[in-house]
This record gives C-alpha cells, structure tokens and sequence, in this order.
C-alpha cells in the first residue's frame, strides 16, 4: 500500500500561484471578459477504491481582487474515477474579467469527504491546507479576452494521501500535492509494458507488486519515489497505473495532462515504495511531449 502516515491536519484545500514578475501595476486588470474551465484528475494510489472529496466553490484572486463561484450544488467526485486523460468539470465556461491572475482555491465540504479501502470499510478524509495561502505554483495564470482558459487540476494520490492511526481511530488526510495544467498547452504519453519484465528481482506480475509507470520531470540522472530515501534524489511529478490487457498480453498505461518538454519514465512496484525501502525501477526511458499530441513509450 503507497499511503503514507502523517498526523492529521485542518480541513481546507487551497492552492496558489505566485505574481509573475512582469504583471502592470494594476494587477493586469482589463475591461473585458474570457470564460474559464477548471476539472479535476488523479493520479492513482494503491489501498483504497474511493476518495471522494466534497467541492463546494472555487475562489479566484485576479484583477478584481478575490472573487467567489459557488458551485449549484455541491460536488462529492470520486477522484480514482478521473484519470489518464478523463477529468471532471468543476467550473466550466465560467464568464470571468480579463486578465492576469495570482491564484485559485478550491472551497471543500470535508464533512462530505471520505475514503473507502479495498476492504470495503469507510473513513473520514480531512484536508490539509497549511496555511491560508495553500501550495503555491510557479507562476500566474492568465484569462485572455474573448476566449476560453482551460485548466485542469491533478491530484497526486501517491504524494498526498496519508492514513492517520491515532490510538487505533483511523483517519485519511489530504495534502495539497497538487500540479495544475492548461488544456489548451498539454500533451499525453501512453505505452505498453512487457508482461515479462522484472523490476529488480520482481516480477511485475507477482502478487505484491502494484505495477506503475512514474514520470519525472527533465532528465534527472537519481530516481527516487514518493518517500525519497537517498539525498539528491528526484521524486515523481506524476505516475500512473499499468492495467494488463488480457487480448495483447500486455500492460497499458497512459498519462494525461503533461506541459511540453522532455520527461523520464520507468516502471516500479509502487505497493513497494515505502517509507525507508529502496526505491527499485527498470531501465529509465526519456520522452518529447507536444502539446495536443500523444506520444508513445514502450517498456520491453
């Protein structure tokens, strides 16, 4: 199980980005309007069968100071049912002024929110914020005028779940690992890998091994997992589930939602990435992704 221990926390999700440094002193601010989109993926996690997270508005800060769009109703999304390239629509073709903006927060009911294990059994998710700012992106976001911005919001599973077990009362904890995309300026990779591949001395179709493609950033040179044990090393940006196709004989995967560059990616036993273990991969293999184009990678 990739679920990591960690105490429980406070029950808001939020998520920002900084100011780019070239923004108009008056905040990019424009007298028109663009329409914008916000959806939600996942990236999967090994354990459990539901995590369901209660929206119930996001928030923007923009050229207008800080607005509010309640949702009609609140939304209780199962995120393990959107991944790959399927997302669920919060917000769509939302009217919005025109502009550069700092940040977005998503508003959550975690009185709604919980998580079912494989086992069947249900427990209460709370939602980490940290403060009130949340996880910062790398930069701002801008709505052009006339037009429609497209983004959508990837939860990192692996990364931000986290079981709590306080004297034996077992709670799931939220924390905001989250990477946020523009549609219009992503591309998607997808392969197979070989039924008879070893990772390491397991075999990926051995019983306790959770087959999982991760995806890293560039071309760092020491992969790590999500619980990094060796200094210098790289952690995932994303991963994704290996599915075995009975008719090919072959595990398929896909990722969705990549910005264009280059990426590394290998194939782990993620049931296996624990905490203080060795993280154990195959032979990396790096990939071009083009925007609104699908790449394809192969593991033999």
């Amino acid at each position: 199980m990739n679920i990591r221990s960690s105490p429980a926390g406070f029950l808001r999700l939020a998520f920002a980005a900084v100011l780019v440094a070239t923004l108009a002193a008056c905040n990019g601010s424009s007298s028109g309007s663009g329409a914008l989109t916000v959806g939600v993926t996942d990236t999967p996690v090994d354990g459990v069968s539901q995590v369901v997270v209660a929206f119930t508005g996001i928030e923007l800060m923009g050229p207008n100071g800080i607005v509010n769009y309640s949702l009609s109703s609140e939304q209780q999304i199962n995120l393990l049912s959107y991944q790959g390239t399927d997302d669920f629509t919060l917000l769509a073709n939302q009217a919005v002024p025109a502009g550069n903006y700092q940040w977005m927060r998503l508003d959550i009911d975690p009185a709604h929110s919980y998580v079912v294990t494989d086992a069947g059994a249900q427990y209460p998710l709370s939602i980490p914020s940290g403060s009130e700012t949340g996880l910062k992106l790398v930069s701002g976001f801008t709505v052009a005028q006339g037009s429609l911005s497209s983004f959508v919001i990837d939860f990192n599973l692996r990364q931000s779940l986290t079981e709590d077990n306080q004297g034996g009362s077992i709670t799931y904890s939220l924390t905001p690992a989250l990477r946020i995309a523009n549609q219009q300026q992503v591309g998607t990779v997808a392969g197979t890998v070989s039924a008879n591949l070893d990772i390491g001395t397991t075999p990926i179709s051995s019983t306790g091994c959770d087959p999982a493609v991760y995806v890293y950033s560039g071309t760092p040179t020491v992969l790590e997992g999500y619980d990094a044990t060796v200094s210098g090393g790289t952690m995932p940006l994303t991963s994704a589930t290996l599915a075995l196709n009975a008719s090919s004989g072959l595990y398929a995967y896909t990722v969705g939602f990549l910005a264009p560059g280059t990426y590394t990616l290998t194939v782990t036993c993620a049931g296996l990435d624990v905490s203080g273990g060795t993280f154990v991969d195959v032979t990396p293999q790096t990939v071009t992704v083009t925007a609104n184009e699908t790449a394809t990678l192969n593991f033999s």
